[in-house]
């Protein structure tokens, strides 16, 4: 990142998802790991961090409703700090599905919900 190319970030996300157990699905240090390094405040002025959110978009089959439920935390919390215009686009992505419902989750529970509709009721407020 501090070359400052967004190919190579891609790259990186794109062998990250390589990354997997037996069941195909995403190990949580990986996630946590990611939204770790989105909550650091250089993060949210770089051009990169949009990069970084799409590895959400990519991989949202893959994730568990936990990690899912991790990445709504984070966006509800640090969302709307992104100042970069393709970060911006990735986050309303994530949070209203355009393309698909990369975070619903299949089962969740009561606080889980609650945080997707808080999620998703951010659209009204905007």
């Amino acid at each position: 990142m501090r070359r400052g190319d967004g190919e190579d970030i891609q790259d990186a996300l794109f062998d990250l998802g390589c990354i997997r157990n037996d069941s195909s699905k995403m190990p949580d240090d990986v996630v946590e790991r990611l939204l770790t390094l989105l909550r650091n405040d250089n993060m949210y002025n770089s051009p990169h961090a949009g990069h970084l959110l799409q590895f959400f978009e990519f991989e949202s089959t893959r994730l568990t409703d936990r990690q899912k439920w991790l990445c709504i935390g984070f966006l509800n919390a640090h969302g709307d700090k992104f100042s970069d215009v393709h970060s911006q686009q990735v986050v309303i992505e994530l949070r209203y599905g355009r393309y698909g419902d990369y975070l619903k989750m299949k089962k969740p529970n009561s606080q889980q919900w609650k945080d997707y509709q808080e999620m998703q009721s951010r659209r009204s407020r905007k």
